[in-house]
């Protein structure tokens, strides 16, 4: 068997009642997201905004960027040895949200942090 990437386009996201994809948009409800994400008592506080290219937003600090990827058949799990148990993988399908991130952020301990400007001259770099 091979491994199969489902590449789902997203062209925008919004908030809603019910999390789906209808028509290339990413409806997501926050409350339903923000209970699934919380609940560790390692985690101080989550906090969940969307932003997009062209919005007066800048991100800092920038801990990681991530692809939003599910497995949907065949074994192993999402991101193995991080979110799933360790595990071979590489075959089956796995469905991305192309043209979606998930941006993390924390405080500042360092000078690796970093920076999203979604406009102006800083997000031709960034």
């Amino acid at each position: 068997m091979r491994l199969e990437i489902g590449k789902i386009h997203i062209r925008d996201i919004q908030f809603a009642d019910e999390t789906k994809v209808v028509n290339g948009i990413l409806y997501v409800n926050k409350d339903e997201l923000l209970k699934k994400i919380g609940g560790d008592d390692r985690i101080e506080q989550v906090k969940v905004d969307i932003a997009r290219p062209g919005d007066e937003t800048r991100i800092i600090p920038v801990k990681d960027v991530i692809e939003p990827r599910v497995k949907v058949e065949g074994k192993g799990g999402i991101f193995p040895g991080f979110i799933s148990k360790v595990d071979t993988v590489g075959e089956g399908r796995t469905h991305v949200l192309s043209g979606a991130a998930v941006v993390t952020t924390g405080s500042i301990v360092g000078f690796q942090e970093g920076i999203i400007d979604m406009s102006g001259e800083g997000a031709k770099y960034t």
